[in-house]
């Protein structure tokens, strides 16, 4: 996978009305990667799926517990805090946790092993599973569903 187009496309749907607030309860609901979400799409946008995302997410844990969600938890931190060199600081914060998400990415595409996928939306429903999260299936259903349309990936029924 090219690193800078995932991130192309990670940047465009997370950019799409509704799809950062899903993603965003998801993070704070049950511990989901967005970065993985997005990467799943990504790949079954392709016609790819992951051989393992078991070896995806065991590629990526240390740089997602040691960088990246310490760099969040400041800058939640910082959002409280009164003061203007508080809120300078908060939006250098913000930048390097982006950074350190964009590396995240192509951690995954350096270390991804694809499989042909029929399905485009194969990698995100695998990923987005009660056996990793803890969901049921009818709230997985339904957090991927209203992810496709909010990313025009499918049409809304109806």
């Amino acid at each position: 996978m090219n690193a800078e187009e995932v991130w192309t496309f990670t940047v465009e749907m997370y950019g799409r009305d509704g799809v950062a607030s899903l993603c965003l309860e998801l993070q704070e609901s049950c511990g989901l990667d967005v970065n993985m979400l997005l990467f799943m799409f990504c790949l079954g946008q392709n016609g790819l799926a992951p051989y393992s995302i078991s070896a995806l997410e065991n590629a990526v844990r240390n740089w997602r517990e040691q960088v990246i969600v310490p760099l969040r938890s400041a800058r939640r931190f910082l959002r409280n805090v009164d003061r203007d060199d508080a809120q300078k600081l908060r939006g250098k914060v913000k930048n390097d946790e982006l950074s350190a998400e964009r590396i995240e990415q192509k951690l995954l595409c350096d270390a991804v092993e694809t499989i042909p996928a029929n399905d485009p939306f194969a990698p995100a429903h695998a990923y987005l599973s009660p056996t990793r999260f803890n969901l049921s299936q009818s709230e997985c259903d339904q957090a991927l569903y209203l992810l496709c349309t909010r990313m025009g990936l499918i049409k809304k029924a109806g």
